[in-house]
């Protein structure tokens, strides 16, 4: 079937930056005390206990989230870039992401609208969407993964002296606390390395970023915390015909 190679192809193209992105890719309480950084000098190492807090307060502000995501990646010596826009929400799950990957040879589009356990997905522009019967599902959380597996991931790295508060930094006009966490391959997807981190007063993910490697690099910002999340689910005469 023919959307059965050309997603295949969309997962080759995205091999390197879906390893990235497992950290599985911005704008508005580690209490307040923790996002607003009383309590902590510049270069302070928080406890586990500390770190935990910062990242839970984070993770209950997203009972929806918007996000933007920029990757780069080299795949065998060539450059991939991709982005991506969409809007998550934690319980009942629901996300609806739309993926842009540019490589030399030309670009392609993902839309992916996913409601509990179903996927569907269309590519570059189709009008006809595919409903997943679990044989990509996996492959789609791989692509473009929720932001709620980045929180749980981090949490399980958290440990004392693994998150350092680096400082108050100004982030297109707004005074965010900035973290850096130290995270192993369960976050990286690859070898030891560091996710820098902003919050705002109340404790919000306004930007993460990492860097791996040479020429990998992965930034997400979050936006829209708690706002109402609208997707829409397409209609039966809009799904392709399996037979």
């Amino acid at each position: 079937m023919k959307y059965g190679h050309r997603l295949a192809a969309a997962a080759l193209a995205l091999s390197a930056m879906s390893t990235l992105a497992a950290c599985g890719g911005s704008s508005e309480k580690a209490g307040e005390a923790a996002a607003e950084g009383p309590g902590f000098e510049a270069g302070a190492k928080l406890t586990k206990a500390e770190a935990e807090q910062l990242i839970d307060t984070a993770a209950e502000a997203m009972s929806t989230i918007h996000v933007e995501m920029g990757i780069k990646a080299v795949e065998d010596g060539a450059s991939v870039s991709a982005s991506s826009e969409g809007d998550y929400q934690r319980e009942p799950v629901v996300s609806q992401t739309k993926l842009t990957v540019d490589e030399a040879d030309g670009q392609t589009v993902m839309e992916i609208i996913a409601i509990d356990e179903t996927t569907y997905v269309r590519m570059d522009n189709d009008k006809e969407w595919m409903k997943d019967d679990g044989m990509f599902s996996g492959l789609v959380s791989a692509l473009v993964p929720s932001p709620y597996s980045l929180f749980e991931d981090l949490r399980g790295e958290a440990d004392d002296d693994s998150t350092t508060y680096v400082g108050q930094e100004d982030v297109d006009g707004a005074d965010l606390a900035h973290y850096s966490f130290a995270v192993d391959e369960d976050v990286t997807g690859e070898g030891d390395g560091t996710l820098e981190g902003w919050f705002d007063p109340a404790g919000q993910p306004i930007r993460l970023t990492m860097a791996m490697g040479t020429g990998n690099e992965i930034k997400m910002d979050l936006s829209k915390h708690g706002e109402k999340l609208t997707v829409t689910e397409p209609a039966a005469e809009e799904l392709m015909d399996d037979a």
